[in-house]
C-alpha cells in the first residue's frame, strides 16, 4: 500500500472500503462498526444520522448543481433505511476569489430542496481558505432524522430468493459529468440527481421490504457486491433486464467506461421479498421518478459473497467491485 493516498480511494469502491477500515479502527468508542456498510446509523432509539461531502466539478451542471445535490446525496442515505429527513447541517470551505453570486445561487438551491423535503437546516459552519486552497467551494452535509418504519432496513435482512429491483436506469449522473468533462456530446441527458424520499416511503409500509441502497459512487456494481459481501449471500442479475439511457451506453462506449459503476443521484437498488415484487414495483411506477422501475435480479444462496450476471448471449460474468477511480468528483 503506498505511503500516499490516492483518487482511487475516493471511489467508493474497494479501495475507499479499506481506507475507511483503516481510519475507523483508530476510534475505540466509534458505532461505524453497528452500521456495517450501511448508509446511514442509528445513534438513539430510531434517531439516525449520516454525514457526506461534497466537491462535485464542474458545480453546475444539467439536472442539477452541488448545492441541489448535497442535500439529495445526504437526505437520500437517510431514506434508504427508512428514516425521513428532519435536519440538516451545511458546512461550507469557499475559496478565495469565489463570485458570491454564484455561492449564493448554491445555497438558494440547497434551501429549495429542505423545503420541498420539510427539513430544516438545523446548524452550519462557514470557512474561507486562500486562493488554490480548494476549487472554489466544497461542502458538507450531515442529515438526521427518525425511522418511520417498525425495525431498521439494512442488509442484514437479505433472504435467498428476494426480488432485487432497481427504480430507474443508473448511471446517467455519472455519464452528465463525465461528458462535460471530456466535451461530448451528451444527447440532451441530464443527472438523475434528485430526493429519494418521496418515491420511497409509500414502500416502507410492505412487510416484505428487506433493505435499499442508493447507487451513488461506485454504481449499481459496488452496491450489489457490498451487499453480496456483508450478508454472506450470492446476487444474480441479468443483463437483458438492465436499462440504461441511450446516451449512457453511447458515453460509456466512448470512453471505455462499465455503466454498471457510473454513479446515480437518484436511483435506488430495493430488495424484498419475493412475494411483494409487484406492490414494490406498482407503488415506485406511480411517482415519476420510478416510472422506469424494473425487476433485474434476485439473492441466492449460491456463490456466498458473490455477484453474478447472466449476460444477453446466455453466458454469464461476475461483478466484482471496482479497485481504481473512473471518474474522480462525480458528487
Amino acid at each position: 500500500m503506498s505511503e500516499l493516498i490516492s483518487l482511487g480511494e475516493g471511489s467508493g469502491g474497494r479501495l475507499t472500503a479499506d481506507l475507511v477500515a483503516s481510519v475507523i479502527k483508530n476510534f475505540a468508542a466509534c458505532d461505524g462498526q453497528k452500521g456495517g456498510c450501511e448508509d446511514c446509523t442509528f445513534i438513539e432509539g430510531n434517531l439516525a444520522v449520516t454525514t457526506d461531502g461534497f466537491t462535485v466539478s464542474p458545480r453546475f451542471f444539467p439536472g442539477g448543481d452541488m448545492g441541489h445535490l448535497a442535500v439529495c446525496g445526504a437526505t437520500n442515505d437517510l431514506a434508504v433505511r427508512g428514516v425521513r429527513p428532519q435536519w440538516l447541517t451545511l458546512g461550507m470551505i469557499i475559496e478565495e476569489g469565489l463570485p458570491r453570486a454564484e455561492l449564493l445561487r448554491l445555497v438558494r438551491s440547497a434551501a429549495r430542496q429542505c423545503e420541498v423535503l420539510g427539513a430544516t437546516l438545523a446548524a452550519g459552519d462557514t470557512k474561507v481558505v486562500p486562493h488554490g486552497a480548494c476549487e472554489g467551494a466544497f461542502f458538507n452535509v450531515t442529515a438526521l432524522g427518525h425511522a418511520v418504519t417498525p425495525r431498521p432496513l439494512g442488509m442484514n435482512r437479505l433472504r435467498p430468493g428476494d426480488a432485487l429491483i432497481l427504480s430507474t436506469t443508473p448511471g446517467r449522473h455519472g455519464a452528465v459529468i463525465a461528458a462535460l468533462r471530456y466535451g461530448l456530446d451528451r444527447g440532451g441527458l441530464e443527472s438523475d440527481c434528485a430526493a429519494l424520499w418521496p418515491l420511497l416511503e409509500p414502500l416502507l409500509s410492505l412487510e416484505g421490504l428487506r433493505c435499499m441502497r442508493d447507487c451513488t459512487r461506485g454504481g449499481l456494481g459496488t452496491v450489489l457486491c457490498e451487499w453480496a459481501e456483508a450478508a454472506g449471500l450470492g446476487m444474480e442479475i441479468e443483463e437483458e433486464r438492465l436499462a440504461f439511457h441511450p446516451s449512457v451506453a453511447a458515453i460509456c462506449d466512448i470512453l471505455g467506461f462499465d455503466p454498471l459503476y457510473l454513479a446515480s443521484e437518484g436511483c435506488a437498488l430495493i430488495a424484498c421479498a419475493p412475494a411483494e415484487t409487484g406492490n414494490a414495483l406498482a407503488r415506485l411506477r406511480r411517482h415519476p421518478l420510478g416510472r422506469d422501475a424494473a425487476l433485474i435480479g434476485t439473492v441466492t444462496a449460491e456463490h456466498a459473497g458473490l455477484v453474478g450476471m447472466k449476460t444477453r448471449l446466455g453466458g454469464s460474468r461476475i461483478v466484482d467491485m471496482p479497485v481504481g477511480e473512473i471518474l474522480p468528483r462525480i458528487c
